[in-house]
Order: structure tokens, then sequence, then C-alpha cells
């Protein structure tokens, strides 16, 4: 399911990778940044590819459901 340009999110430990469509990172990555997460310590946007870094591994969970809700996926 694609709502918003967001491909998909995965994780590695206390990091993340959302995949967008094309030219959409830069504007979900405001949202996300703006959404002032507790978890997360920053981002950095690509075209299509923005990379998330959270505080520890146990945000990992809820942040996948706060990303996914901005996404429009909830």
């Amino acid at each position: 399911q694609e709502a918003n340009g967001f491909l998909s999110i995965r994780f590695s430990g206390n990091i993340a990778v959302i995949r967008t469509k094309p030219s959409y990172a830069g504007t979900l990555a405001y949202h996300i940044d703006n959404c002032d997460f507790p978890e997360i310590i920053g981002t950095i946007a690509g075209d299509d590819t923005i990379f998330v870094l959270c505080k520890d591994e146990a945000a990992a969970c809820e942040l996948k459901k706060r990303i996914e809700k901005i996404a429009g996926l909830q």
C-alpha cells in the first residue's frame, strides 16, 4: 500500500530507513521532524529515501506506528 509517497519502513537496531516514491522523501521527513517525536534524534532525506536515527531500539515499534499514521496507512 502506498500513501503520500510512502512505500516502506525497515529497521536495523536504532536506525530506520524509509523508502518513498521519487521526490517525496523531503516532504515526509519535514513532517516527521515537525512532529517532535521524542524517540527520534534526527532525519536525513534524499530523493526517495529517509534515514532516521532513533534514541534506542525500544522505540522502533512505536516509531513504525507513528510513521505509518503520518503516511496515512492507519
